[in-house]
C-alpha cells in the first residue's frame, strides 16, 4: 500500500490552496467540501477561483506566494504551473510538519487527493498512488454505477437507529448479525424509495425479536426495460433485477436486458401478441400476488415504461389492493428511445411544437382513435404496437386532413442490433408497414420531423446475428436462458 487511506477532519479547520488558475479552483472546490476554510495565494486569480471564492467565503491574496503563508493552516495544496513555486510550498509546509499536496508531482505529496464517490455520509476514495489519475477516474465511474444513489440517506439512517440497536442488542456479535440481517433485507430499498417510516418498522419488529430476524415479506418491483438496448436500462433498475427471486416479463423486453436478471432468478414468460395472449392479464396478476406473499423478491419487467401503454397501473391497483408491497422504476419510453436511435427528434423548433403518443393496437379490427384532433394538431405524432394497423392510421389521418404527402418512419426493433428504419409517406404506410418483420415491435412516427432523419441518422442496426428479442419455444425460455 503506498498511501494510508486516511479520512481527514476539516470541518472548521483552514486549507492554503496555492494558485489561481483553473486548476487550482477545482481542488479548492474539493477541499471546501469538506468544510475546510479556504485561503488562496495566487498574483492572479481566474473567474473560476473568484466564483468559488464568493460561494465559499473563501480568503484571496493576490501577491506571490511567501514560506510565512502556512503558518495557521492545517492542509496545504500547490496547483501553479510554476516548478519552483510548488517546491518552496512543498518544503515550507514539511518542515512545519504540515499534509502537502503538489498537483501533479506525486514525489511531492505527503497526501494526495484521490477520486471520490460521494455518497455523503458514504465516502468512497479511490487512488491508484498518483500513478495513472485517469484509470482512477474509470474506477469511480464504475463505483458511481454500482452504488446506489441513496446510499447516503440509509447511512443517515442507519445512524439513528444505532443507539437503539446498542442499547437493545447487548451482545456485540449478535448485534453486528442483527445489522448484517437489515442490510440483506428489503428494508434498503424501502430507505432508497423515501419510505423511511416503512423501514423503521420492519426494524422495530426485528429489535423486539432481540435481533434475531425480520419477518419474511415478499415485494414486487415494475421495471421499466426500456427499448431495447440493455445499456439504456435504469441503474436502479439493473440493481433490482440482481434482487429479484422471480422475473416476470413481457415479449418486448430483449435478450440483453434479460441478461442482466440474477441467474439463480425464475423466469417467467407472460408475454403477449396480436391474438396470442397464453398468460392472460388476470393470471399475471395472480402470479404476482402469489409470489409476493410467499415472500420473495417479484421483477415485473415491461418493455419501454410500464406506465406508457403498458398496464402497469393496472397490475400496481391490484397490488395496492391486496397490501402487496411494491415500487416503481421508470424506463425510457419507445417513443423517446427509438426515435432517437433513428435521427428523429420528436419535437424541433421548426417542425413540431411538442408529441403525442398513440396506441396503434386494433381492437376488433378497428382503431377508435380522435383522428380530427391528431390531423389537426402541429404535434409529432407516435403510434405505438400500430404495425397491423398502419392502413388503417394512413387512410384516416388522409381522410381527416392530413396531406398524403406527410413524412412517416417505420422503426423496427429500434435501439438494437437489429433496428431497422424505414422512410416513407402516410400514402405508402400501409404498403410499406407490409414489408416489415411482423414478429418485432415497429413505432410509428408521423410528422416532418422524419425527414430530419437525412442528416441526423447516427445509429444503424445489423440484421444479422441471433434474436434480439425472444423467440419463445415449448419452454417458454428465450435463447439467451434456455
Amino acid at each position: 500500500m503506498d498511501y494510508l487511506p486516511i479520512f481527514m477532519n476539516m470541518r472548521g479547520e483552514t486549507a492554503l490552496i496555492v494558485g489561481g488558475g483553473v486548476l487550482a479552483s477545482r481542488k479548492a472546490a474539493l477541499v471546501a467540501k469538506s468544510g475546510a476554510a479556504l485561503k488562496v495565494v495566487s498574483p492572479a486569480m481566474s473567474e473560476a477561483m473568484r466564483k468559488l471564492a464568493d460561494a465559499q467565503g473563501a480568503q484571496l491574496i493576490e501577491r506571490e506566494f511567501c514560506d510565512s503563508d502556512v503558518h495557521g493552516v492545517q492542509l496545504v495544496v500547490a496547483a501553479t504551473d510554476d516548478a519552483a513555486v510548488n517546491r518552496r510550498v512543498h518544503r515550507a509546509a514539511r518542515d512545519r510538519g504540515l499534509p502537502v499536496n503538489v498537483v501533479d508531482t506525486p514525489d511531492l505529496c505527503s497526501f494526495i487527493l484521490p477520486a471520490i464517490v460521494d455518497r455523503s455520509p458514504v465516502v468512497v476514495a479511490v487512488s491508484t498512488g498518483g500513478r495513472s489519475p485517469v484509470l482512477a477516474r474509470f474506477t469511480k465511474a464504475l463505483l458511481e454505477r454500482a452504488l446506489p444513489a441513496g446510499l447516503g440517506r440509509l447511512a443517515a439512517w442507519s445512524g439513528r437507529w444505532r443507539q437503539a440497536f446498542k442499547d437493545r442488542v447487548r451482545d456485540g456479535g449478535q448485534r453486528r448479525r442483527a445489522w448484517e440481517t437489515v442490510f440483506e433485507s428489503e428494508i434498503p430499498e424501502l430507505v432508497y424509495a423515501g419510505r423511511a417510516q416503512a423501514a423503521d418498522q420492519q426494524v422495530e419488529q426485528l429489535l423486539n425479536r432481540g435481533g434475531e430476524s425480520i419477518p419474511k415479506t415478499g415485494a414486487v418491483y415494475l421495471i421499466g426495460a426500456g427499448p431495447g438496448d440493455a445499456g439504456l436500462m435504469t441503474l436502479r433498475g439493473q440493481r433490482l433485477l440482481q434482487r429479484a427471486d422471480v422475473v416476470l416479463y413481457d415479449r418486448l423486453v430483449s435478450n440483453d436486458v434479460l441478461e442482466l436478471c440474477r441467474r439463480e432468478a425464475e423466469l417467467i414468460y407472460v408475454g403477449k401478441q396480436h391474438n396470442d395472449h397464453p398468460v392472460p392479464q388476470p393470471e399475471i396478476t395472480r402470479l404476482l400476488i402469489e409470489h409476493a406473499r410467499s415472500g420473495k423478491r417479484v421483477a415485473r419487467l415491461k418493455g419501454g415504461d410500464p406506465f406508457v401503454f403498458g398496464r402497469g397501473g393496472e397490475e400496481m391497483t391490484a397490488l395496492a389492493d391486496e397490501a402487496i408491497d411494491f415500487q416503481v422504476v421508470p424506463g425510457i419510453s419507445s417513443a423517446n428511445g427509438c426515435a432517437a436511435y433513428s435521427g428523429i427528434p420528436l419535437t424541433h423548433r421548426d417542425h413540431a411544437q411538442g408529441y403525442s403518443c398513440w396506441t396503434g393496437h386494433l381492437k376488433k379490427g378497428e382503431l377508435e382513435l380522435d383522428w380530427d384532433l391528431i390531423a389537426q394538431s402541429r404535434h409529432t405524432q407516435v403510434f405505438f404496437m400500430g404495425l397491423r394497423a398502419a392502413a388503417t392510421i394512413g387512410r384516416e389521418l388522409e381522410a381527416h386532413g392530413m396531406a398524403p404527402s406527410t413524412p412517416a418512419a417505420l422503426i423496427s426493433a429500434g435501439t438494437t442490433g437489429q433496428q431497422r428504419v424505414l422512410r416513407t409517406s402516410l400514402r405508402r404506410l400501409g404498403r410499406d408497414a407490409r414489408t416489415m418483420d411482423a414478429d418485432l415491435p415497429t413505432l410509428i412516427v408521423v410528422g416532418s420531423v422524419v425527414n430530419l432523419r437525412r442528416s441526423l441518422s447516427w445509429f444503424e442496426g445489423g440484421a444479422g446475428g441471433a434474436a434480439v428479442f425472444p423467440r419463445h419455444g415449448a419452454g417458454g425460455l428465450p435463447a439467451a436462458h434456455g
